[in-house]
């Protein structure tokens, strides 16, 4: 009599337990939901605050945890944000975008050598994301990897032609390699791309300079001196740092 008494009680507890696992999933799927949408209103904490109430309920729940660091990497507060993008992983080892969050986020941290091996797994889960090529890229700039960033980059490039910052980077990149034609293609087009990017105009600049085509980069200023008055006169600084200028030179 005892003993079906107990079993009695294990079915009725194994029972409760299932009904409240099935209660706890549409919670939990609900304050991550609300977290999403505080995130995108830029409340951070108030987003950090209901993924962790998703995640109260349900430990397993991978998308959870990442945007729980996902949130706390918009806060910097890249240790946190490490954690949760790593415990994401272990839940679902084949998850992607956050190999390259967790990539990201030890770049921003200054651990330049793990995020290289983060985005690394990240392109090979997923060859055709190009900003975790673009990040990949980058962090071998970090590393001074100047060959495997022009790869990386260059696929990134292949995968998104028209974005502005893979072009700047690359074209840094073949500068450091004294590769200069193909630098100035790469800002050029960048330029062309967005022509409000100060960046891209300073560094095509420098690169016209450092190919030593005055000629070029006089060209360039002229382009600007009437669009862009104020940056053409920071171009001509850069023209002229090292001469000797008087009032007919401008």
């Amino acid at each position: 009599m005892i003993k079906n008494a107990l079993n009695t009680f294990l079915i009725t507890l194994f029972l409760t337990a299932s009904i409240a696992a099935q209660e706890n999933a549409p919670r939990a799927v609900n304050f991550n939901n609300q977290g999403a949408a505080e995130l995108k209103r830029g409340n951070y904490a108030a987003a950090i605050e209901f993924f962790n109430r998703a995640i109260d309920l349900e430990p397993n729940y991978a998308t959870a945890f990442y945007n729980l660091g996902t949130a706390y990497a918009r806060l910097a507060r890249f240790e946190p944000a490490i954690d949760a993008f790593e415990k994401a992983i272990r839940l679902y080892p084949a998850y992607a975008e956050a190999h390259n969050q967790l990539g990201v986020a030890y770049l921003e941290s200054g651990e330049n050598e793990k995020a290289v091996q983060a985005l690394k797994q990240a392109v090979r889960l997923k060859s055709t994301d190009a900003v975790a090529f673009y990040n990949l890229g980058c962090a071998f700039i970090r590393e001074k990897k100047i060959g495997d960033a022009i790869d990386a980059l260059e696929k990134a490039k292949q995968l998104d032609e028209n974005n502005s910052e893979i072009r700047i980077n690359l074209g840094y990149a073949y500068g450091q390699q004294k590769r200069y034609a193909q630098a100035i293609a790469e800002i050029e087009k960048a330029v062309e791309i967005d022509q409000t990017d100060e960046q891209a105009q300073m560094l095509l600049c420098n690169l016209h300079m450092a190919a030593k085509d005055r000629e070029a980069a006089l060209a360039q200023y002229a382009k600007l001196k009437e669009r862009n008055p104020t940056l053409a006169r920071k171009l001509l600084g850069e023209i002229y740092k090292d001469k000797i200028i008087s009032i007919s030179d401008l």
